[in-house]
């Protein structure tokens, strides 16, 4: 009996790591057109059309504007009404539904398994050349979303601020 309680604890905590890791963690991937000198960048301007299409609450979007101006304006670039770059951005979520293996009703974890969601969500950021209108970067950024949260804020802008550390690329 000892054992299965130990076996069990181990569970809980190994859970609650894993939650943990999945509701403060941001997966980051990125892609480039690497004949691109992004040297020649230095200023860029937001694309309204395509932002204006995105769906997401008016709020999500200013959020997510003012955390990249912020973060572009930390790189050195500069907002201006002829840019070298344009940048827009869209989002994508998805409802993840798990079955709970880890906590149940009384010792037997087969007598009663509940099911727990998440939301997952996911910010692509575009950086498109001005002159030519050729996609030159794109940022993508997955993590779990509270749409509760009380600091949507922060959460935000720790998403954006995620995906343009990878801005611009370096030769590796």
């Amino acid at each position: 009996m000892e054992i299965i309680k130990k076996l069990y604890s181990q569970k809980i905590i190994l859970f609650t790591f894993a939650l943990i890791i999945n509701s403060c963690g941001v997966y980051v991937q990125f892609d480039y057109d690497s004949d691109v000198n992004f040297n020649n960048y230095n200023s860029y301007s937001f694309y309204e059309p395509d932002i204006e299409k995105v769906e997401i609450s008016d709020l999500d979007k200013k959020r997510i504007l003012k955390s990249l101006d912020i973060g572009l304006k930390s790189k050195g670039l500069k907002r201006s009404n002829d840019p070298d770059i344009l940048v827009t951005f869209e989002t994508h979520s998805k409802e993840r539904v798990y079955m709970n293996n880890y906590f149940s009703y009384g010792w037997n974890p087969f007598f009663y398994r509940y099911p727990y969601s998440s939301v997952q969500g996911t910010l692509y950021i575009n950086f498109i050349d001005s002159k030519n209108q050729q996609l030159v970067w794109q940022g993508k950024g997955v993590g779990v979303l509270n749409e509760y949260s009380k600091d949507r804020d922060k959460m935000i802008g720790n998403f954006v601020e995620r995906i343009l550390e990878k801005f611009p690329p370096t030769a590796d």
